[in-house]
């Protein structure tokens, strides 16, 4: 039996909008990526993650080493990011959205919101789904959030510095995780960008690699490191998340004075570092 065909972007919304109005990732969008999942990759959990990650900090520079089924993923959660920012800098000061947005921070939307996302990848790997996903990118109407370097990611630091500036956020997916740190770890903004580095737990060579981010840190602590492991796969089981912080500063208080829950007045004693 020959399949039917699958509807286009025209034909179809590849999103549903929520209650708020922003988009979210559907069916549509997961039948459109479906064709690139490669079980062995061991991104089909991680995909949606990275998807929810970007949507919640909202980076504006996203570089990923090693194209795939997370491409699209990364990609519609600039897109939608973007969706978000101006729907939710319309309804500043707008009483009747009060219900919708309580906790907005208005001095954020002062800053533009251009988000851009740029791919290297060497389009060799016979079992990677990397040349499939420029056309997924198409079928969904992506193509113009992201930027494709094919080629080695070894070299291509000053192109990447050129395209994005500083990185907020990275995902990689690559076996030279330690030639990506070696080259492109000052390109990390060092005020909060993270880098999302896949499968390093579980085998020798991948713990080496996270002993020496930790020496990265510095005698201040310049890094944040969390290990999240999938207990159930043998291998691909991992995926590090790693923020730069040494010029990371805290905003100022945003909420009122008294809105806190501390009754006791607990809290009060540990705000200025007290004991």
């Amino acid at each position: 039996m020959t399949a039917a065909p699958r509807p286009s972007n025209q034909d179809q919304p590849v999103h549903r909008p929520d209650k708020a109005g922003t988009p979210v990732i559907d069916d549509a969008f997961m039948a459109a990526v479906n064709e690139l999942s490669v079980p062995e990759m061991g991104t089909d959990a991680t995909a949606p993650l990275l998807y929810w990650l970007i949507r919640t900090v909202r980076p504006q520079h996203v570089l990923e080493v090693g194209m795939g089924y997370t491409t699209p993923f990364l990609a519609q959660a600039l897109r939608d990011n973007a969706t978000a920012v101006d729907l939710e800098r319309s309804r500043l000061g707008d009483p009747a959205a009060a219900e919708l947005q309580p906790l907005a921070h208005a001095e954020y939307y002062e800053q533009p919101y251009r988000p851009r996302l740029v791919c290297i990848d060497r389009m060799t790997d016979p079992t990677s789904s990397a040349p499939r996903a420029l056309k997924v990118l198409d079928d969904l109407g992506l193509t113009g959030v992201c930027t494709v370097v094919e080629g080695d990611m070894t070299g291509a630091g000053e192109r990447v510095q050129q395209e994005l500036g500083l990185i907020d956020f990275a995902w990689i997916d690559t076996w030279d995780t330690l030639a990506f740190v070696r080259e492109y770890w000052q390109l990390i903004n060092p005020a909060g960008g993270m880098l999302a580095v896949h499968y390093l737990m579980t085998y020798p060579q991948g713990r080496a690699i996270l002993h020496y981010l930790k020496s990265l840190a510095g005698p201040e602590g310049g890094l944040e490191i969390t290990n999240l492991r999938e207990p159930h796969r043998t291998g691909q089981n991992s995926t590090t998340l790693i923020r730069r912080i040494r010029d990371y500063v805290d905003p100022e208080d945003l909420r009122p004075q008294g809105t806190a829950n501390d009754p006791t007045g607990v809290l009060d004693r540990f705000a200025g570092g007290g004991r």
